[in-house]
């Protein structure tokens, strides 16, 4: 004869909730005395009771089920915060539901849409590139606002979004990549700043350079968009104005400074220095393995899975930041000036 929760109810007298209550140890779980967990437990185990995961997710409107969404899946920084939220997940039992929406804002919001209807518990989400976010920003505030289930934003940042937000330190960042140039006698460093949701490495270069006594010279920090070839076009008019050193916003960027000196026939570190952002494979790849600021993309995504899944049990409705602090990687595209 097939156990119920009932029947072990009825046999360890107690009530149907309380035996739901410990065989899933659900909320409320600590107000039940240790001697009737034992007792409960022992009935479940001597009957080899266990509990159907769909009447479970029915009696609890859980399903113990997180979505992610992805702008792309092929930046390998992307794919070390997968890794670490799917270990996480794995950790604490929930299945992983992975979106690509392939920088697309309107598909991104599609997969809002379909995570809840498939009862995601909630959602971690990189939104795409923010051109394309500033465009549709009103479309992505709205579908983040009638989320009925939590939502966590990694990296990319929006004011009126109504989510947690976790992100690497992107001013500390900034300032160790700016100071470590300082610290070896450049005087004369260009930047290559991001997209604008990266604002904050520029606005630690400045920091550093204001803190060091080095006057700011804004024709020296251009606007790139993370790709090698803006990295080469903005690092061909810097080095060409006759700067020392240049910090690029993120490695591909430090990739396409390191092509634009190479055609003009400068030599990396003797002529110039260089420093990346994000540690990427491609540093340690390079002609001269590039310094750069490591962004823990792992412990990222395991901390914001985990977040995501405290909020999700605690059922709590404040919103938190978090920044995670950056550690500068040096290697050899730097030297003394």
């Amino acid at each position: 004869m097939k156990i119920t929760a009932k029947d072990i109810a009825r046999e360890a007298g107690v009530s149907e909730a309380t035996v739901s209550i410990i065989l899933n140890n659900k909320a409320g779980h600590y107000r039940i005395s240790e001697k009737t967990r034992q007792k409960v437990l022992g009935i479940a185990e001597r009957y080899e009771f266990t509990c159907n995961p769909i009447a479970v997710s029915l009696a609890t409107r859980k399903t113990h089920t997180i979505g992610l969404i992805l702008p792309n899946l092929v930046n390998p920084f992307l794919a070390n915060i997968s890794t670490g939220i799917e270990k996480c997940a794995q950790e604490n039992e929930y299945a992983l539901l992975l979106c690509n929406c392939e920088e697309n804002v309107q598909q991104c919001v599609k997969y809002l849409d379909i995570l809840q209807k498939r009862y995601a518990d909630g959602i971690l989400l990189v939104l795409p590139r923010e051109k394309e976010v500033n465009a549709n920003q009103k479309l992505v505030e709205a579908a983040l606002r009638k989320c009925r289930v939590p939502v966590i934003l990694i990296e990319h940042y929006l004011q009126k979004a109504p989510c947690d937000f976790i992100a690497v330190d992107n001013v500390q960042g900034g300032y160790l990549a700016a100071e470590y140039l300082l610290k070896k006698g450049h005087t004369r460093i260009g930047h290559i700043a991001g997209e604008q949701f990266t604002r904050q490495r520029t606005c630690g270069y400045l920091k550093a350079l204001k803190d060091y006594g080095i006057p700011i010279d804004r024709s020296l920090v251009m606007q790139g968009d993370f790709s090698i070839e803006s990295g080469y076009e903005c690092g061909k008019h810097l080095l060409q104005q006759g700067v020392t050193a240049v910090f690029a916003g993120n490695d591909y960027m430090a990739l396409g400074v390191w092509r634009a000196a190479r055609e003009l026939g400068l030599r990396i570190p003797e002529d110039v220095s260089l420093v990346g952002f994000d540690d990427d494979p491609v540093a340690v790849v390079m002609d001269v393995p590039l310094t750069t600021v490591r962004q823990p993309g792992t412990t990222l995504g395991k901390a914001a899975s985990e977040m995501l899944v405290q909020k999700i049990e605690a059922e709590r409705g404040t919103y938190q930041q978090y920044y995670f602090p950056p550690q500068l990687i040096e290697r050899s595209s730097a030297a003394a000036r």
